[in-house]
């Protein structure tokens, strides 16, 4: 451990990739061999104190379960409007020994809900807008499986943060701003209000509710959220508030699901994903249109780079609304097709012949909020990890007495037939998907010598944002891939994404007169968005090298940082959202 102590920093200005920039060139050093097994372990997460967790976990003996584990639980206390225990969780994991799982931890519906029993408005706010919980079963059954430590030690340091505080960083007070009146009108004001107010930028907020909820998970484990205690509370709760979630709900929540990933060969890589209800086929498909659409990489200007990542983010998303699909129904043979050769084809051609996107929907995207974190250590086991609570603080209503958020979830259940339509034990479809990216027994030298010819984990990446979490991991994920782009040159590169309502949205700094006509031909509306937009996603990746080092970066978009081995996390990016530029 040679570079115990080493902190990677974050490199801006001068990184970051403007209008008129070629943003790929062919990179000059030659594939190495490397080792299997990483010699730095790497944290990227999206808040420093959840970065510090999984850094303390790892320090103390922890595999990368045990540290991803740990950081997710404390971005519960310290990312609340992302993620929590109200919410649900996805990941993957390459495990040491080269299998790949995915956990899948997608929430369902309360049995008694019904079209009738929950109007549209219900959908996005309130108690009846919630899936049953699934974050802790899912956190529990990853860290009882796969990880090294005890729940109790993983649990320690959020049950730390929650008891003695974290100061409110100034993107969180401009997002609790923007939900004040909904959070206003429930008794959820306790917990991020102080008499009715905001509280200050650097205030320390303390959580005794949730430290003592967190305490009682370590104390009786994850199973009292769904049949002791705990769960008891929460029914009683959402029984005076008219919620739907009953004790006999909770009791029936299963353990997560632990699937096969899916996979497309990308270039020379192996991309791994997560299935549906998760958002990974349409970050493969979108992959797998790029080969047929610039089977040359991108030599050409970055104007083509920007257009084709648009026309495909608008393509996979539009067959996605076109051909929804019900996980169970993610059959083998369903699969080869949906991540053939033959579709890709005719995803491409339709965008080669389309002069004009037509909408497919009305009104903007909704907003959505998420998190997600990537570890890798030094025993060679590697986890991208996917939380949310749906919107912005989910469906902005507490638990008073125990300290966290309910999701939304059911505000994306459609009223209509489809395969996620809001009923009974319904499972909502979602954007997440944490990713690998494998290197390929023939893999060259397209990262500037990371690749070696044995197959082994290059990339774990994911991403916050509603759909965008599609748009900005493709993006960062070419720019790596295609370009060999550091890890934070990609990670701060001016972003684009295309809606369906036939409005494109578009980074300032990547938006040269040039690009400006050729979207304006193609898409009803260009948005222009301040540089480093809080709306076009968060993401965090970590990378492990051809020469046995690893490196990561935060989206400078928001308040994640990263570690390598025993550092400290660096301080969040100065970065802050301008008034109507958050999501």
């Amino acid at each position: 451990m040679e570079a115990a102590g080493k902190v990677v920093t974050f490199r801006r200005g001068n990184d970051r990739l403007c209008a008129g920039d070629a943003p790929y060139s062919t990179p000059s050093r030659q594939a190495s061999p490397a080792p299997v097994v990483p010699r730095e372990a790497v944290v990227a997460t999206a808040y420093p104190h959840a970065t510090q967790a999984a850094q303390e976990i790892l320090e103390a003996g922890g595999n990368a379960i045990d540290a991803a584990v740990a950081a997710a639980w404390s971005l519960s206390v310290c990312e609340p409007s992302g993620s929590g225990l109200g919410g649900q969780t996805t990941m993957i994991i390459y495990r040491h020994d080269g299998t790949t799982v995915v956990i899948d931890g997608h929430s369902r519906a309360p049995a008694k809900a019904s079209l009738e029993r929950i109007s549209e408005s219900q959908q996005a706010s309130g108690h009846r807008a919630c899936t049953i919980p699934s974050t802790p079963a899912t956190l529990g059954f990853a860290q009882h499986k796969y990880g090294a430590l005890s729940p109790q030690r993983t649990l320690a340091p959020a049950i730390h943060l929650a008891e003695n505080g974290y100061p409110i960083s100034r993107l969180q007070r401009r997002q609790i701003r923007s939900c004040l009146t909904a959070l206003r009108a429930t008794d959820s004001h306790g917990v991020f209000l102080e008499h009715g107010r905001v509280l200050r930028e650097g205030r320390l907020l303390k959580q005794p509710a949730l430290a003592s909820t967190l305490q009682r998970l370590a104390d009786a484990g994850c199973d009292d959220f769904y049949h002791g205690r705990l769960a008891r509370s929460i029914a009683r709760n959402m029984k005076a508030h008219g919620g739907l979630i009953s004790r006999k709900d909770l009791a029936a929540c299963a353990q997560p699901v632990e699937r096969e990933p899916i996979a497309v060969d990308y270039r020379d890589y192996r991309v791994l994903g997560v299935p549906p209800p998760g958002g990974g086929l349409q970050l493969l498909q979108a992959l797998k249109v790029i080969e047929r659409l610039a089977p040359d990489g991108f030599e050409k200007s970055s104007d083509a780079w920007y257009e084709t990542m648009a026309d495909v983010v608008y393509a996979v998303f539009g067959f996605r609304e076109r051909w929804p699909i019900h996980a169970v129904d993610f059959t083998p043979s369903v699969r080869r097709w949906l991540l053939g050769d033959e579709l890709a084809g005719e995803l491409a051609n339709g965008i080669r012949c389309t002069s004009l996107h037509e909408p497919l929907e009305t009104g903007d995207e909704p907003p959505g909020d998420t998190t997600h974190l990537s570890v890798a250590d030094t025993q060679g086991n590697v986890v991208a990890l996917t939380q949310s609570v749906q919107s912005l603080f989910g469906s902005k209503v507490a638990h008073p007495k125990l300290g966290f958020f309910y999701n939304n979830y059911l505000v994306t259940c459609p009223r209509y037939r489809h395969p996620s339509q809001l009923a009974g034990g319904c499972t909502p479809r979602s954007n997440v998907t944490p990713t690998l990216v494998m290197a390929r027994d023939s893999a060259g030298s397209k990262t500037g010598g990371d690749i070696s010819p044995a197959p082994r984990p290059v990339l774990a990446i994911g991403a916050a944002g509603s759909r965008r979490i599609i748009s900005a991991t493709l993006q960062v994920l070419s720019g790596i891939l295609d370009g060999g782009l550091s890890i934070d040159e990609a990670m701060a590169a001016p972003r684009i994404h295309a809606l369906l309502n036939g409005d494109i949205w578009v980074e300032k700094t990547a938006l040269s007169d040039s690009l400006h006509q050729r979207l304006c031909r193609r898409y009803r509306r260009v948005k222009i968005k301040k540089p480093l937009s809080y709306t076009m996603g968060a993401v965090q990746a970590v990378q492990c090298h051809g020469d046995g080092s690893a490196s990561a970066a935060a989206d400078p978009r928001r308040d994640g940082t990263v570690a390598v081995l025993g550092a400290d996390p660096y301080p969040p990016t100065n970065y802050q959202p301008l008034p109507g530029d958050a999501s």
